[in-house]
């Protein structure tokens, strides 16, 4: 079973001594490290880091000749103290009031859906490249732009890196390089909008903040896109896998830990606890020869982990590895669009159908109801009688017998937006099938052609729940 692991683990401390220096040279490994990571010291300085050098190599020998499912390794951090690394990589400060007055869209719950086995946003072009806070306790802001980078894909389509520094300099509710929160970076975002990373580039690595200046950058989330956000039920491995299936997540662990600054690669598992101190981003979930693990995105470079990815274990129960169920959360992000052009008239709409029977509920086939539109779906058969999004919200009485629920899923070439029944493989109504467009695994509850559907409008479908393969 550990075979895979154990050629790692000797990989590991192969990696800990050069080519050209002797595993116990700790002068020629240090001066090779210099090198590599373009150190700078004076002399004075020199003389602690090679003691810190020393030190972590020593460690570093000592962990990977264990039994571990993670190896650890020289990186450009291994010539500070663990003392010293804590006080400026980390920074996650937990509100007095979390969320401010952003408004809460409930707690994300698990309701008994299918989980994936794995699921990896990097592959789904929702993971920006890895950043790297610096000498500056600004973790919480790069947990916020992954999740606000990876919400705003899914909803737009496009993946746009947005500013730390904007939420280091200007988001006043936290602290800078002293250390925050992404709950209130999430809600500064809401009422400021925020820039993209090409306009307003990180600046404060090396711990000095300076003034807010965002008046003439190019805002790549504007005020409002952000309309609200879901905590996830705290200890509840699947309600996190859950929501990990809508898209990155933001979360707090603990990583005040020498193993965890000196990480390499596999999944690390029974190395920290909960005391909350490091915001980092969630991507992904999966299973390593048998372990199962979490998929993390850290702001320390990719000279950290796996080019700047970790894997902590999945399956521990309680507040999980680290605390990483004990303060998950994601916002919801509208895409809203920047100011454009006007657009033409919208063609007419087609004659109301005929007036249905009493008594009918939504989402039926088609004679609909007077607030209903009778649909079709690009590459899916049949119709249905959907009613119309109100500010994101749809009715919610159905058919008799229907176990799917209502959601905001379709839009007509006019940008009016409908609602239907989304399902999975079973729960729609009687007479009604789930319909599945080609590569998605969500469909919609169709009824199958018939000739009260011959003026249906040609809508498409947009899941609210990711295309993955399960």
């Amino acid at each position: 079973m550990f075979s895979i692991r154990k050629s790692i683990i000797a990989a590991g401390v192969a990696t800990a001594a050069s080519a050209g220096c002797s595993p116990d040279d700790y002068k020629c490994l240090f001066n090779e490290f210099v090198t590599k990571y373009e150190k700078d010291y004076t002399e004075e300085e020199k003389a602690k880091r090679f003691e810190n050098f020393v030190a972590t190599h020593k460690y570093i020998e000592t962990e990977n000749g264990k039994d571990h499912k993670y190896t650890l390794g020289i990186n450009e951090f291994s010539d500070q103290s663990p003392e010293e690394f804590a006080n400026t990589h980390f920074g996650y400060k937990r509100p007095e009031k979390p969320w401010g007055g952003l408004k809460s869209l409930g707690t994300h719950v698990y309701n008994g859906e299918e989980l994936a086995d794995s699921i990896d946003w990097r592959q789904k072009n929702a993971v920006s490249e890895v950043k790297n806070q610096g000498q500056c306790g600004s973790c919480w802001s790069f947990s916020t732009t992954g999740s606000l980078e990876g919400a705003n894909a899914i909803a737009t389509g496009k993946l746009v890196s947005l500013s730390e520094e904007m939420l280091v300099e200007c988001s006043k509710q936290n602290h800078g390089c002293g250390g925050g929160s992404m709950d209130l970076a999430f809600q500064f975002v809401e009422k400021s909008g925020l820039c993209t990373e090409q306009s307003y580039p990180y600046s404060s690595g090396n711990g000095q903040v300076k003034s807010c200046d965002s008046n003439s950058c190019t805002k790549g989330l504007q005020p409002g896109a952000v309309t609200g956000f879901h905590d996830v039920q705290q200890n509840s491995e699947q309600a996190f896998m859950s929501a990990l299936m809508k898209g990155p997540v933001s979360i707090a662990i603990e990583a005040d830990k020498p193993v965890f600054q000196s990480y390499k690669n596999g999944v690390l598992t029974g190395m920290c606890g909960n005391q909350l101190d490091h915001g980092v981003l969630a991507v992904g979930y999966g299973t390593l020869e048998g372990t199962k693990y979490w998929t993390i995105k850290n702001s320390w470079g990719p000279v950290w982990g796996m080019q700047g990815f970790g894997n902590l274990e999945r399956g521990k129960g309680g507040a999980g590895e680290c605390g990483i169920l004990m303060g998950a959360t994601f916002p919801v992000v509208g895409g809203k669009p920047g100011p454009a052009p006007p657009s033409p008239p919208a063609p007419p709409a087609p004659p109301s159908p005929p007036a249905p029977p009493s008594g009918k509920s939504h989402y039926e086939k088609p004679p609909c109801q007077g607030d209903e539109q009778a649909v079709q779906i690009q590459g899916i058969e049949g119709s249905v009688c959907t009613p119309k999004c109100n500010a994101g919200s749809c009715p919610s009485d159905t058919p008799p017998g229907t176990k799917d629920t209502p959601s905001c899923c379709l839009q007509d070439q006019s940008g009016d937006k409908f609602c239907a029944l989304e399902c999975f493989r079973g729960g729609c109504p009687p007479g009604a099938a789930c319909k599945h467009p080609q590569g998605s695994v969500m469909g919609i509850c169709m009824y199958p052609p018939s000739t009260n559907s011959t003026s249906a409008r040609l809508v498409t479908y947009s899941p609210t729940q990711p295309t993955i393969t399960v």
